[in-house]
């Protein structure tokens, strides 16, 4: 399987800097023109299925993707974003300040520490890997695009790198990026990386 895995485009959220996990956010005008270079870049590759979180700005991003590739968006929820509990709709500096002691353990063991209402990096990354171990077991030898989320992705990659979760920080990924992984005879290897060559300088956005 060559799986395209991309991180949804950009919300007002995200722009703001507001916390945002199971929170149902639709794109704002620049995520809506971050799909439409997404789509460009994506049009001659041989697409057999796409897949994405449940979430709005995952399903709008997708079925742009979908359309033109004449084919139906298949929606898991275990390809969310991380459940993120009572920090959800908190600007970064809200959570800072009311959270400080919760922050300082998960800086030191981002893996298990789970938030408040919400769940941990371990529990994102294990129901990741379900949802793409069921699209590799019906696409084993097809190319699959995948639209999900932030740590999502990033808890993902760890795995696919090698990478332990307390490394998670090491990755950025940008809105509308594409990291490309090949699966080969139970084998897996990460070809390209955050790539978002396709969107003009004015459309590319902090991680």
């Amino acid at each position: 399987m060559n799986l395209i895995l991309i991180r949804h485009a950009e919300t007002e959220w995200n722009r703001i800097g507001r916390c945002q996990g199971f929170t149902d956010v639709e794109l704002c005008d620049s995520g809506k023109r971050q799909v439409e270079e997404l789509v460009k870049s994506l049009r001659g590759k041989s697409i057999s299925a796409v897949y994405s979180s449940d979430l709005k700005r995952a399903i709008d991003t997708a079925r742009a993707i979908a359309q033109y590739h004449r084919l139906p968006v298949e929606f898991d929820p275990d390809l969310r974003e991380m459940n993120q509990g009572e920090l959800e709709g908190l600007t970064f500096v809200e959570i800072r300040e009311r959270y400080a002691e919760l922050l300082s353990a998960w800086v030191r063991n981002p893996e298990t520490v789970r938030l408040p209402g919400g769940e941990s990096l371990k529990e994102l990354q294990e129901r990741a890997l379900r949802a793409i171990e069921r699209i590799y077991k019906k696409h084993p030898e097809e190319t699959v695009v995948v639209v999900s989320h932030n740590l999502t992705i990033i808890t993902l990659l760890c795995r696919f790198m090698d990478v332990g979760l307390e490394e998670f920080r090491s990755f950025k990924i940008k809105a509308t990026s594409k990291s490309i992984i090949l699966f080969r005879n139970g084998h897996f290897s990460v070809e390209v990386l955050n790539d978002v060559g396709h969107l003009p300088p004015e459309l590319i956005t902090e991680p």
